[in-house]
């Protein structure tokens, strides 16, 4: 009867792993999905026909013949506000998002004992995270707050710089190593990513309304793709569940095999 149970299990426990597995495939490459129509929209626009001309920009060769190319110097100015009274702390994921992290999680973090040289966030900036901007923590903040001087505040210098469309730009920079590249010699799979490092690189300039365009093009796909990724990791919980009560129901002898 042992050798009953353990031969039941076997052969449905490796079915459900098999099933879990390409579930989990399936997610693995809706990310890459995602990583591709973000990259291609943020560098090539939304036009497949538009002609292309070449840049000076070490990650991205090239870009539309009509679109601009500046020094970040020369599009944002760093801020540095003091924090108000009843500031919350923000946080920067390494997902992109920036908000309270009372919104997130609260534990796993260090507490810090003096705010004074903490600074003000509105909501609206573009918040770069000097440490982990090389794992995608760059996003606009949806909050008014304070965070860590670790964290690197900009606002738009000129009308018209869409601070979504360069968290897209910043987060792309990180996701393709250049930002890590820029840094040899520190400790592994880190920088130090500064606002003067930022200001010397060369980004792109889209048309306001292209920016705004891109954005809204990103949104609604990323939407869609998030919505199916939840979807799996829903099921994916679901089959362990699953998996987890047969186990337990077969041993038990709730379900005979034999």
């Amino acid at each position: 009867e042992q050798h009953s149970i353990v031969s039941y299990l076997d052969d449905k426990c490796e079915k459900i792993d098999k099933m879990l597995e390409g579930k989990q495939k399936q997610i693995e490459l809706l990310a890459e999905m995602k990583q591709r129509i973000i990259a291609d929209a943020v560098t090539h626009g939304l036009n497949p026909d538009v002609k292309m001309k070449a840049t000076n920009i070490p990650w991205l060769p090239e870009i539309p013949e009509h679109w601009d190319v500046k020094r970040a110097k020369n599009l944002f100015t760093k801020e540095q506000r003091p924090i108000k009274e009843g500031d919350d702390i923000v946080t920067c994921f390494r997902d992109g998002e920036v908000t309270l992290r009372k919104n997130r999680r609260t534990t796993g973090f260090t507490e810090a004992t003096d705010y004074s040289h903490y600074q003000h966030i509105c909501k609206g900036d573009l918040v770069i995270h000097q440490m982990d901007a090389f794992a995608g923590s760059s996003g606009v903040s949806d909050s008014d707050g304070m965070g860590t001087p670790v964290l690197s505040v900009c606002t738009a210098k000129i009308e018209g710089l869409n601070h979504f469309y360069y968290a897209y730009i910043l987060r792309l920079m990180g996701k393709n190593n250049f930002i890590l590249s820029l840094y040899r010699g520190i400790r592994e799979r880190s920088s130090d990513f500064r606002f003067e490092t930022f200001a010397k690189q060369y980004l792109p300039v889209p048309p306001a309304i292209e920016q705004e365009q891109i954005v809204k093009f990103i949104n609604e796909r990323s939407s869609k793709i998030d919505t199916l990724t939840l979807k799996l990791q829903q099921e994916i919980v679901s089959i362990k569940e699953y998996k987890q009560r047969l186990i337990s129901d077969v041993v038990t002898g709730k379900i005979k095999v034999c």
